[in-house]
């Protein structure tokens, strides 16, 4: 008679009670998560994806020497903490710090030349240019011309304006600068 009281009594007491919720685990927001690795940006501006495409949608960009914290790797890609969240960026945009350390960030350098200018004469063309911060060529400046062809003086210069380089970086920060380019033909 125990026995059946007992069933009894722990029958009506599971009937009565309340199912426990199921919780969900929430992912770690993107400033809880850790970095797997901190990296450097090795181009002038590196471009942060919504998802790890090339053809999504740009939310931001890192500029050259930038250290960034790597949260995934999903490919040729990695996961960033940014200042919204996190992004994407291609993997090969970034260097390690021993690398980024050994970068020459003072020496003016092309990062996309300028292209060629066909030119069946002889003589030199030097020309004078203005870069911003950033890598791009705002002013040009023929300084001498032998070649006899302001066509083709003209020409380089417009080659030159549409030239980029790596940011001149000095003191951790970029400078503006001049750079002389000279063609020979």
């Amino acid at each position: 008679m125990k026995r059946i009281i007992l069933i009894a009594v722990l029958a009506l007491f599971a009937c009565t009670q309340k199912p426990l919720p199921i919780v969900k685990e929430q992912p770690p927001r993107p400033e809880e998560r850790y970095a797997i690795a901190v990296e450097y940006v090795a181009v002038p501006a590196a471009s942060i994806y919504a998802l790890p495409s090339p053809g999504a949608a740009v939310t931001g960009s890192y500029g050259m020497t930038e250290a960034v914290s790597i949260l995934g790797k999903k490919g040729d890609w990695v996961e960033v903490r940014t200042f919204g969240g996190t992004g994407w960026m291609r993997q090969a945009d970034l260097v390690a710090g021993d690398v980024a350390a050994k970068m020459d960030t003072k020496t003016p350098r092309f990062y996309l030349p300028p292209k060629e200018v066909p030119f069946g004469g002889n003589g030199i063309i030097s020309l004078h240019a203005k870069v911003n911060t950033d890598g791009d060529v705002i002013e040009v400046k023929t300084l001498s011309n032998t070649t006899g062809s302001a066509r083709i003086a003209e020409a380089n210069a417009a080659a030159l304006k549409e030239a980029k380089f790596y940011p001149v970086i000095e003191d951790r920060a970029r400078k503006i600068f001049t750079y002389e380019h000279r063609v020979y033909y």
